[in-house]
């Protein structure tokens, strides 16, 4: 899995990531077990609903898994985990605090019936650590980190103080986030809680303030969905809010998204160099958002005076102003959505920002840091290290204190192309895989003036089936890795088994598992990219059953009470936990992979039946009649 972590972060680098607005101040609050039908347009929570007509509402927004820790676990891990609801370790896998301990970011996860900093044990209270997943972590495990997991009440100090952190993670208990309590107890909580965080000055116009408020999963009893299109195989359909100054004002998302979308959001929001598990490969949430984007120059570039400033407003209102400014000041304004100026720039560092003001108030902006010197180029398109279709669109501008007269294009040391003038503007045929461009300068003093960059060339569209592999014979659930390959934006994948949709996603690859029945089956993965394509990569797997055998007592057998009851399951099944069911009355449960329990049976015939549970959710069993003297 090593490797595949290395690409998947590889991926998230070359999306284009950095249309999400950035923020410094990410919060979650969690709610418990309820569809989004329950909530939604409910009259007994009138507060939550009053959010959701405010700001943005995912419509079409699905857990990944039931199980209360394995579900919570896609919002920080973007994967399983463990479906042990009792775990109580350090998992040594990448996850939110890791990533914002990278970035030198701090994190706290408020937690209400906590009973002191860093409390490990499995609950206090209606406090339950599988509603606190970010302290499962090496990383938060550590003595120095473990204390930021706190009392819920430690908020109002922070708040008052100005202390929040950059990552809040909040959970109310048991009777506050409906899962015990009633849904209006949890709009009650919620009402009385969440005015103080949207009162801070990153809710402000202008500010970078980002909140969901999500439930980690559907009602247990009937809701099993994926997608409008799957009644079956994940956690259900949620109710799933987006808060924030940048979220466009009563936006309702039609996108199909889960927990590993929301974390992807996450990563691009904060700005991580890495999005753990899945996130890696799911698309942000970006559609919820008004952005400014500042198409030219990109960020970290070398630039020469005057510098070209492109940049772009996507508004859900109509966009009054653009401005643009340099290291704090105001340089140039104008009208509209669409800014293109020169600015005079003196050598040395700068940080450009581009603003848009809408008509409903809203402030919005994104920056880039450059650095002036003399001469430089400019290359518009392609980014770098970006991944591209041939042919590629070569655009670049020349330019400093010497009038720039001819510009040429290297390809791996080869001159590919030139010109006269001082810009390139052309489509180049490039062979699949990586190379190295260089564009030159050469100006009126005699100077040359290069700048070099990385791209990768993909072939024909295609998907990679990385797990499972062709012929495959494996337990149910399937680790199911793939990634694709294409020079378009790719927004959504499938899987289809014994050609029956299975599971989708809105990203670019997979890692998930998927729990499928034993027997031979054909598998297909498929994906779709803005440019219309649509493509896909097949194989033949068979699914093992996971057998449970009953060592005693043997079926029919004539015992006295108690009864001593032995099961276990193959070595390498990935079974978690056992069950044993007298007469359908659940009487034992235990973890692992096999049961040894004597227990106290009444006179008479009874069914006695043991369970298995795999670790996607599916269960196996075997049963045996006995009559008890």
């Amino acid at each position: 899995m090593k490797f595949w972590s290395l690409l998947f972060a590889f991926v998230f680098m070359n999306i284009a990531c950095a249309q999400v607005p950035q923020s410094n101040h990410v919060w979650i609050v969690t709610e418990e077990n309820h569809s989004f039908e329950e909530v939604i347009g409910n009259a007994s929570m009138p507060y939550f609903n009053s959010l959701a007509a405010k700001y943005g509402l995912a419509t079409q927004y699905y857990a990944n898994r039931h199980n209360s820790l394995a579900a919570l676990m896609w919002f920080v891990t973007g994967q399983t985990v463990t479906t042990d609801d009792n775990a109580s370790g350090c998992f040594n896998v990448d996850n939110v605090v890791r990533e914002v301990l990278a970035r030198g970011l701090t994190w706290k996860s408020y937690q209400v019936d906590l009973p002191y900093p860093g409390f490990q044990g499995l609950s206090n209270l209606n406090y339950v650590r599988r509603h606190n997943p970010l302290i499962d972590f090496t990383d938060s495990c550590a003595a120095a980190q473990q204390v930021n997991s706190v009392p819920f009440t430690q908020l109002a100090t922070d708040i008052a103080h100005n202390a929040t952190p950059n990552f809040s993670y909040i959970s109310p208990n048991l009777n506050e986030d409906a899962h015990d309590g009633t849904l209006p107890q949890a709009d009650q909580w919620l009402a009385a809680q969440l005015p103080a965080i949207l009162a801070r000055p990153e809710f402000q116009q202008g500010g970078d303030g980002l909140l969901f408020v999500v439930w980690d999963e559907g009602d247990l009893s009937n809701d099993n969905r994926c997608s409008a299109r799957l009644t079956s195989g994940c956690g259900g359909r949620l109710p799933n809010l987006v808060i924030g100054p940048q979220v466009k004002p009563g936006y309702r998302s039609a996108v199909r998204y889960d927990h590993a979308n929301l974390l992807r959001t996450v990563c691009d929001a904060m700005r991580f160099t890495a999005c753990p598990g899945e996130g890696a490969v799911a698309s942000p949430m970006l559609d919820f958002f008004n952005t400014v984007q500042v198409s030219t120059p990109f960020s970290n570039s070398a630039v020469a005076s005057p510098l070209q400033v492109q940049a772009f407003a996507n508004n859900s209102s109509p966009v009054r102003a653009m401005q643009i400014y340099v290291d704090g000041t105001l340089r140039y304004q104008t009208s509209g959505a669409i800014a293109n100026a020169s600015l005079p720039l003196s050598q040395g560092g700068h940080q450009i920002v581009a603003q848009s003001w809408d008509a409903m108030g809203g402030i919005h902006k994104s920056g880039v840091n450059v650095l002036a010197q003399s001469e430089a180029i400019v290359v518009k398109s392609p980014a770098p290290n970006a991944t591209v279709s041939s042919p590629v669109l070569i655009s670049a501008n020349g330019n400093g204190r010497s009038p720039v007269y001819a510009m040429q294009v290297y390809v791996d040391d080869a001159l590919k192309y030139e010109v006269s003038g001082s810009a390139i503007n052309a489509k180049m045929p490039m062979s699949k895989g990586q190379h190295h461009v260089v564009v030159e300068a050469w100006d009126d003093s005699g100077r040359i003036t290069k700048n070099g960059f990385n791209l990768t060339v993909l072939p024909t569209p295609s998907v990679v089936t990385v797990s499972p592999v062709a012929n495959l014979s494996v337990y149910s659930p399937l680790d199911v890795t793939a990634i694709t390959q294409d020079g378009n934006p790719v927004y959504a994948i499938q899987v289809y088994v014994d050609n029956t949709l299975q599971y989708e996603f809105s990203g670019t690859g997979l890692a998930t598992p998927l729990s499928v029945g034993p027997g031979s089956h054909q598998f297909v993965v498929q994906a779709w990219d803005t440019a219309g394509g649509v493509y896909k990569n097949g194989t033949t797997i068979n699914v093992k059953p996971v057998i449970v055998t009953i060592a005693a007592p043997a079926s029919s057998a004539i015992l006295t009470s108690p009864v001593t009851i032995q099961a276990s399951v193959q070595a390498d099944a990935p079974v978690y936990a056992m069950q044993i069911y007298v007469d359908s009355n659940l009487i034992y449960q235990t973890n692992g992979s096999a049961v040894n329990k004597a227990l106290s049976l009444s006179s008479g015939q009874h069914n006695v039946v043991v369970q298995a549970w795999d670790n996607g959710g599916g269960t196996w069993k075997s049963s045996v009649s006995v009559t008890v003297k």
